[in-house]
C-alpha cells in the first residue's frame, strides 16, 4: 500500500481531528529522524499510523484484543484509552500491510513508553507529544530541546506525562516508570543542562 492509500484508508478510520494529528505526528517525526539519524520513511509512516486504533471504541477494541491475541492487563482494562497503542500495532498489518516490526513496536509504545527504547520509539512518543496541533504549558520548550537533547527532550516528556496522570489520579504504567529511570539517569550521567532549563516551566493538560 503506497501513501496516498494509507491516508485515504486511515481517513476513514479517525475523526478530522485525529486525522490532522496523526499527519502532524508523521511530519514532527520526519524532522526528529533527520535531526538524530533514524530512518525517515519508517518515522513517517509509524507517526502517520500511530494512532490508527484511536478511535474504535472501548467495548470494541477490547473484543478485537482478544481476537488478534493481544494481552491486556488490569491497568490497561482500567485506562481503555490506551489500548489503541497495541492494538494500532497490530492493525497495522492487517490494514495497512505494514510488517516491519521497528514501525510496530514504535506504534506500540507511543503511550506507555518500554524500557530500552529505540531511536523509533523515541522520535514516535516524542512527535506525537509536539506536533503542531499540541498547546500545553512548556510544550514549546520541550519543541526546542527535541532538537538540542534527545535524552533530555524525552525524560521532559515522560515527567509530563506522570506530572499529569498523578495530578489527575490516573494510574500510572510500570513501563512509564522504567522509561522514565533509564532515561532521567542518562541524562544525568551526561551532565547537560538541557532537562533542568525544561524544567523550570510549569506544564499541564491532557497531551496523550
Amino acid at each position: 500500500m503506497d501513501e496516498k492509500q494509507m491516508k485515504e484508508k486511515l481517513k476513514g478510520m479517525l475523526t478530522k481531528e485525529r486525522y490532522r494529528h496523526s499527519k502532524g505526528v508523521a511530519e514532527t517525526a520526519v524532522r526528529l529522524a533527520e535531526r538524530w539519524g533514524a530512518d525517515e520513511k519508517k518515522a513517517y509512516i509509524a507517526g502517520l499510523l500511530h494512532d490508527c486504533a484511536k478511535n474504535i471504541p472501548a467495548k470494541e477494541s477490547i473484543e478485537l484484543c482478544k481476537k488478534l491475541g493481544v494481552k491486556l492487563g488490569a491497568l490497561e482494562l482500567a485506562a481503555p484509552s490506551i489500548i489503541h497503542a497495541p492494538l494500532g500495532a497490530e492493525l497495522v498489518k492487517m490494514e495497512f500491510g505494514v510488517f516491519d516490526g521497528e514501525i510496530s513496536d514504535a506504534i506500540r509504545y507511543h503511550t506507555v513508553a518500554r524500557s530500552s527504547m529505540t531511536r523509533l520509539d523515541d522520535i514516535i512518543y516524542l512527535a506525537d507529544m509536539i506536533e503542531p496541533m499540541r498547546d500545553f504549558a512548556g510544550v514549546e520548550e520541550l519543541r526546542e530541546l527535541s532538537q538540542l537533547d534527545l535524552d533530555a527532550a524525552m525524560a521532559a516528556a515522560f515527567k509530563e506525562s506522570l506530572t499529569h496522570n498523578i495530578k489527575k489520579d490516573i494510574p500510572v504504567h510500570p513501563n512509564t516508570l522504567i522509561a522514565w529511570n533509564e532515561r532521567i539517569m542518562n541524562t544525568g550521567k551526561k551532565g547537560q543542562n538541557g532537562y533542568s532549563k525544561f524544567d523550570k516551566n510549569s506544564r499541564q493538560g491532557s497531551i496523550r
